[in-house]
């Protein structure tokens, strides 16, 4: 039978527990009914032939391993990896993040055998490592009422996206494999770590983001490349990339001009206007806002799920 997802590991320096925990939680499927395909960003150390032995060893054969020659961000890293990948559906996970359970990728095969969506997000479980692996409150996005199947709001996801800070994590989305190319080549050569941020171009593009209310991935919070001080820093900047891109593609589409507005509202601009622009647009006493900050996540995920996983990743 012709295989239709193919689970996308990109990695850069990965650490080699973390890396050998999220192939752990490919070992632990209930089916082999998906191809893999581990894609390494330009690191010393890419440890391509101990996860294939190791896939291999459990039944996980025909993986191909894809490096790219030096670092370029995840975004070309996971483009490059593209070339390998021959299945209609590709979900994208990083080392330290974990599908969630033994029947994810089960789960994942009749859903899009069942919806055939373009991209689709489900639920995530948040975890920390340290000093033993733990589930904590976490969970993408805030809202997500607008993503409801029977009453699918896209401009309200378009302004959740681009105006009130309102994303997705990237971790164990589920994307065609051709939308997804075109996204990061579009993407690629001004935002480099946020390959998440091409949902964003899709809620411009009018492409329907499907939902699932199912937990399907383990995310390490705290460890990623958006979840640190120093990272969030890096990201806004992403993100300021990714604002000016969108303006450039689409200058007449009013929500990408209101955030052209505010996320540059820093420049050439006296204090009172630039404050009367931050708020006029993104009113920080607005509901949503108000709600936005209080809210507080769900503690998501069974511990036992989440050790077993640990558990599985020592055995040979």
């Amino acid at each position: 039978m012709e295989k239709i997802l193919t689970v996308l590991v990109a990695q850069y320096r990965p650490d080699a527990a973390a890396l050998r925990r999220t192939l752990a939680s490919l070992v632990l499927q209930d089916t082999r009914d998906f191809a893999v395909v581990l894609a390494d960003d330009g690191s010393p150390q890419n440890y391509f032939a101990e996860s294939t032995a190791y896939l291999a060893a459990h039944g996980i054969t025909g993986v191909q391993a894809v490096a790219m020659p030096q670092n370029g961000g995840t975004v070309c890293n996971i483009l490059h990896a593209l070339q390998k990948v021959t299945t209609r559906w590709v979900l994208t996970i990083s080392p330290g993040d974990y599908l969630y359970d033994a029947g994810t990728v089960r789960w994942w095969l009749e859903r899009l055998q069942a919806d055939a969506p373009r991209v689709a997000f489900a639920r995530q479980a948040y975890y920390t490592a340290q000093p033993d692996p733990t589930p904590v409150p976490g969970e993408t996005p805030f809202d997500r009422s607008p993503y409801d199947p029977t009453r699918y709001d896209g401009a309200a996801i378009k302004r959740n996206l681009l105006l009130y800070d309102d994303g997705i994590s990237g971790c164990g989305m589920v994307y065609e494999r051709d939308l997804l190319t075109e996204a990061l080549q579009t993407m690629a050569g001004q935002v480099r770590l946020a390959e998440d941020f091409s949902l964003r171009l899709f809620a411009v593009q009018g492409v329907r983001i499907q939902r699932y209310d199912r937990l399907t991935s383990w995310y390490e919070y705290g460890g990623g490349v958006s979840t640190n001080e120093t990272a969030r820093q890096r990201m806004a900047a992403e993100w300021r990339a990714m604002v000016e891109l969108l303006h450039r593609q689409y200058p007449k589409d009013r929500t990408v001009r209101l955030a052209y507005a505010y996320f540059f509202n820093d420049r050439h601009k006296s204090r009172l206007v630039r404050g009367l622009v931050g708020r006029l647009i993104v009113p920080q006493n607005a509901p949503f806002k108000k709600a936005q900050r209080a809210w507080q996540p769900p503690n998501n995920g069974d511990a036992a799920l989440l050790r077993r996983i640990y558990d599985t990743a020592v055995q040979p």
